[in-house]
């Protein structure tokens, strides 16, 4: 695995690497002071996407952000562990060997549901922000053919390969950001270049794309009391807002805050509204 950092990396010095039982993560620990806010990006992402949020919260607080199972710099793990209980228990013995408490947890898209479940293993009922959280499942035939198809990439040969090479054209990249409906800087627009034209990155994002099932979770959700806050870009192209409103209006301790004139990638565009939610219960 080729795990070599980039020395234009957002938040370079603050990487670490651990393995803690089948996985080998990538993190960034920045602060010492308490209270704790964890980090947890989104399928196809990394770190990197809580640079301009973790600029704007500064070192008032410790910040552990992770890179996913398959992501970044973080490993690729067996076929079939990239399931949403398996990241899970993951994430937590990594957690445990930090001996880090999360205050508050943060997820954004797929993230968000590991940030959930997360919360609701505590006793102390951890305020978790989901920021266009992908709880929602495809209509009609995407909904049928979309799993099997990420399946079929993830387990055959060259399709990784394949996948990089064509990143390599980065006008390619650009387009499928521009589908997220957020208007990113060139330096955001050069993290997710770089990531993509990576076959450890793509293998994983493919990986957790295919072991992804949330039925289970989604038949529990509105059992959860932990508080809630369902952050929405009104432009996302990727989750409809409409999504989060709806768990919100369901879940009693959740709550929906909708902005207008972001899209998928809102904690990218405007860390600044973003981080006075995750801090006003501090």
């Amino acid at each position: 695995m080729n795990d070599r950092i980039p020395n234009w990396w957002p938040n370079k010095s603050a990487s670490r690497f651990l393995t803690v039982l089948e996985y080998k993560w990538h993190f960034q620990l920045i602060g010492a002071a308490k209270p704790s806010v964890l980090f947890i990006h989104g399928t196809g992402a990394s770190t990197h996407s809580w640079a301009p949020l973790i600029h704007e919260l500064g070192e008032r607080y410790q910040i552990l952000a992770i890179d996913l199972p398959g992501h970044g710099f973080s490993s690729v793990p067996r076929f079939g562990r990239s399931t949403l209980e398996a990241i899970t228990d993951g994430v937590s013995h990594l957690l445990n060997q930090l001996d880090i408490v999360p205050t508050h947890i943060v997820g954004h898209s797929a993230g968000a549901a590991i940030a959930v479940q997360l919360g609701a293993r505590t006793h102390v009922k951890t305020p978790v922000t989901c920021i266009n959280a992908a709880f929602g499942n495809f209509s009609g035939m995407a909904g049928i053919m979309f799993p099997y198809i990420a399946k079929l990439a993830a387990i055959a040969p060259f399709s990784s390969s394949f996948i990089a090479q064509m990143a390599q054209d980065t006008t390619r990249v650009g387009k499928l950001m521009d589908g997220t409906g957020s208007n990113l800087s060139t330096d955001q627009l050069r993290s997710y270049q770089f990531l993509f034209q990576r076959k450890q990155h793509v293998q994983g994002t493919l990986q957790l794309m295919a072991d992804w099932n949330l039925d289970s979770f989604l038949s529990k959700l509105t059992l959860v009391q932990n508080p809630i806050q369902f952050v929405t870009g009104a432009n996302d192209k990727t989750v409809p807002a409409s999504v989060s409103q709806d768990w919100a209006t369901r879940i009693a301790s959740a709550e929906f805050i909708e902005f207008g004139g972001y899209g998928h990638l809102i904690h990218e565009e405007t860390p600044e509204i973003i981080a006075p939610l995750i801090t006003r219960g501090f």
